[in-house]
């Protein structure tokens, strides 16, 4: 396994190369504080497989494209007692979140830990398959 991601993100760095875990905390702290909702695109070093987060709003919403054995795209379920919506910029063009993809923060964010030590779909949140 490659030991770094590279994250796509909407800021004038644009993209970072991440390496560690207290790199990925870092910049998962730095976009969460940003002035607008934004998504984050983590992707693995042989790039197939690709897991976006979205950050600055009061919930989240994961998506992972897995591209192996042909093209899988999964949402993360949501798990709030509402249903919710937001748009999360991405690269420049606000992009709306899988419906009914809500999950908290905290959840997203240890899924994304977990992705980013493991290069594979989380466990730790229930998964659907994406509808474009």
């Amino acid at each position: 396994m490659n030991d770094f991601l590279t994250a796509y993100y909407d800021d004038d760095a644009g993209q970072q190369r991440i390496g560690s875990h207290a790199a990925f905390d870092e910049l998962l702290d730095r976009v969460a504080s940003m002035p607008r909702s934004t998504w984050v695109e983590l992707v693995s070093a042989d790039e197939l497989t690709t897991m976006k987060i979205g950050l600055g709003a009061a919930f989240s919403s994961l998506t992972l494209h897995h591209d192996v054995e042909g093209s899988a795209k999964s949402c993360s379920d949501g798990s709030l007692d509402e249903p919710q919506e937001a748009t999360f910029n991405h690269g420049g063009v606000p992009t709306t979140m899988g419906k009914g993809s809500a999950i908290t923060v905290k959840v997203a964010r240890a899924a994304a830990s977990q992705f980013f030590a493991t290069r594979r779909r989380p466990e730790l949140v229930a998964w659907e398959p994406a509808v474009d």
